[in-house]
């Protein structure tokens, strides 16, 4: 595609996958991240104060860096995540901060267009079985939820301001590799324990039943989203949700052996997504991998 892809976060397990599964796809990334052994990169803290002439340095190094005229800029950067334990307030300094500059540069290159990653867990309602839409009226129940949400608002305003075409997709429940962390979801949490013989921790009871879909799935949607020019919010999620308890199955099968639990919450929980508003625009409707994922993945961190 005649696109180049300005990677805001680098660093990010999304932004990783991204470049891996869909580099061939696209004739340039640039990376902006806090810190970079390439010399190619970007090297900026947009999560903390930056001054105009520090913005006006940014976009001329994007522009030298950058083959096409038609830019996409992508946001992965945010701080903290569900259950991270910095202080909320710290975190909604840096990620307003990072909301901020990303507009600013935003402004001042006018990109043809401007997509934000966001949360479908943390921001529907998680206490109701329905499948949740585009359309429903978000109800987040965590300090991170309404940090998404509003983030989306003002990314939404900014861009209908601005003439911008903008993409805000709600991402469900991401699993997937990275030997960076281990601590990435509850599968890749789940199947560490497992494998290094420790208690898997239950925040919800068993019979939750979650969306979940695949880093390779995501880094699919966000390419078809630039590919087929959907604008607007969309759900990027599987076909069907399942239970954690058959989610524990599957790790007891692969890892052949029966896990022992920690029951810190027994609250049932829902994540159900209607995902038809992207299939229906895109054509792609995601079927949940997760027993060749669940395989694939206990299989690399035995390797690694």
């Amino acid at each position: 595609m005649g696109k180049d892809i300005i990677i805001f976060g680098k660093n990010s397990i999304l932004a990783q996958n991204f470049f891996k599964n869909e580099k061939n796809k696209f004739n340039r990334f640039v990376f902006i991240t806090r810190e970079s052994n390439n010399s190619e990169d970007i090297c900026c803290d947009i999560g903390g104060l930056i001054n105009k002439d520090q913005i006006n340095n940014i976009c001329k190094k994007i522009e030298d860096n950058s083959y096409e005229k038609e830019k996409v800029f992508i946001l992965f950067a945010w701080c903290g995540g569900p259950r991270n334990y910095l202080e909320d307030s710290e975190k909604w300094i840096i990620n307003i901060n990072i909301i901020k500059n990303f507009l600013l540069i935003s402004k001042n290159i006018l990109p043809d267009r401007i997509i934000f990653i966001s949360s479908s867990g943390a921001i529907y309602p998680q206490d109701q079985s329905k499948k949740f839409n585009e359309l429903d009226i978000p109800i987040p129940s965590t300090a991170y939820g309404k940090q998404k949400l509003i983030s989306e608002n003002i990314i939404k305003s900014f861009a209908e301001e601005n003439d911008l075409q903008y993409t805000i997709l709600r991402v469900s429940s991401a699993y997937g590799y990275d030997p960076r962390f281990s601590d990435q979801g509850v599968i890749n949490k789940w199947i560490y324990a497992a494998i290094n013989n420790k208690k898997l921790k239950l925040f919800n009871s068993k019979k939750s039943i979650i969306n979940f879909i695949s880093f390779s799935q995501i880094s699919e949607a966000i390419s078809l989203s630039i590919s087929k020019n959907i604008y607007g919010i969309y759900n990027i999620g599987c076909s069907e949700s399942i239970s954690l308890e058959e989610l524990i199955e599957e790790i007891q099968l692969v890892c052949n052996r029966i896990l022992e639990f920690e029951i810190l919450n027994n609250e049932m929980r829902y994540c159900n997504l209607s995902i038809e508003k992207f299939e229906k625009n895109t054509g792609k409707l995601f079927k949940n991998e997760y027993k060749t994922n669940i395989k694939s993945i206990f299989h690399s961190i035995k390797k690694f």
